[in-house]
């Protein structure tokens, strides 16, 4: 201790600390800092995110400018027979893609739903340009499970398989999440059934138009309709309806999509207890008529 005492005092202690520093600090700089190859990887990284983002833009680009912008428009502001977008959001984009109902040959009237024009990678695409370019509005739920992957869209059955085994668990741990699919249920039937019938099935509205079915509907797909109301649908915003009770709705209507049909000549597809019962007690009751008319008319002819 005398001896480190000793040479603290020395003129040149100072300098002596100052060296040491300097040079555990080049050490640590060293050894923590990427080296050149690393950097080179994290550089070389970087330019493929932007390149894939240069790639998803000019994808988007094209398909909106092939496919949409004849009706909606360069700017997406509409026309005549096309409505303004600039506001419609990338869940409206997504739904209406998605669910094959545009692009349509006449975006004025009601498209039914139909297999997708495009795939997943060129819809993703298509909501890049939009985001940058367009407009925007409700944004794409995420969290929420979309379509299931298709095969198509994959090099090899790996692949596809690894891809299609992450969306299942995530498909059930969004449905094991909802809370009171009883809620669900009562949301179901006071905001929906009366359009899209207690089963699901859809039904007739005014003019013409029609509520769709909701067996094919993915949660995703369901979730952007409330946020985004398509047609005659209200929008059922987040503050309306939470995402917690949208996520039970959700899980109820899943639980409807599963429910099986319980056949038989006259099921009438399940189009509701009440018009089914009408249907029954009409029929039910013209039988008994139209049997005591015969029974009467035999005995009168006994007679």
């Amino acid at each position: 201790m005398k001896w480190i005492t000793a040479r603290r005092r020395h003129p040149l202690a100072g300098y002596v600390v100052v060296i040491l520093a300097l040079t555990l600090f080049g050490v640590g700089y060293a050894y923590l800092a990427p080296g050149a190859d690393r950097a080179e990887a994290q550089t070389l990284a970087a330019e493929a995110t932007a390149d894939d983002e240069q790639t998803d833009y000019a994808l988007g680009r094209d398909i909106f400018t092939q496919s949409c912008a004849s009706c909606h428009g360069d700017a997406g502001t509409g026309s005549q027979n096309a409505p303004d977008i600039t506001d419609a959001g990338a869940a409206a984009i997504d739904f209406q893609v998605s669910t094959g109902r545009m692009p349509s040959m006449n975006p004025d009237a009601q498209m039914p739903r139909k297999p997708p024009a495009f795939t997943q990678d060129e819809i993703d695409a298509l909501i890049t340009y939009y985001e940058a370019e367009i407009g925007s509005g409700p944004a794409i739920p995420e969290e929420v499970p979309g379509t299931a992957p298709e095969r198509a869209d994959f090099e090899d059955e790996e692949a596809y398989e690894a891809a299609h085994a992450e969306y299942e668990a995530s498909y059930e741990a969004y449905l094991d999440g909802a809370e009171d699919v009883e809620a669900g249920m009562k949301l179901y039937l006071t905001n929906c059934a009366h359009c899209h019938s207690w089963s699901g099935e859809g039904g007739a509205l005014t003019d013409g138009k029609w509520a769709p079915e909701l067996h094919e509907a993915s949660p995703r797909q369901l979730y952007e309709a409330m946020v985004t109301g398509p047609g005659q649908m209200p929008v059922f915003n987040d503050m309306t309806i939470t995402p917690e009770e949208k996520q039970d709705l959700i899980a109820y209507v899943k639980d409807l999509q599963a429910e099986p049909n319980a056949g038989g000549i006259f099921d009438l597809n399940r189009i509701g207890q009440v018009a089914e019962g009408f249907i029954g007690w009409t029929v039910g009751l013209s039988l008994i008529v139209a049997c005591a008319i015969w029974i009467t008319a035999k005995q009168r002819a006994h007679d």
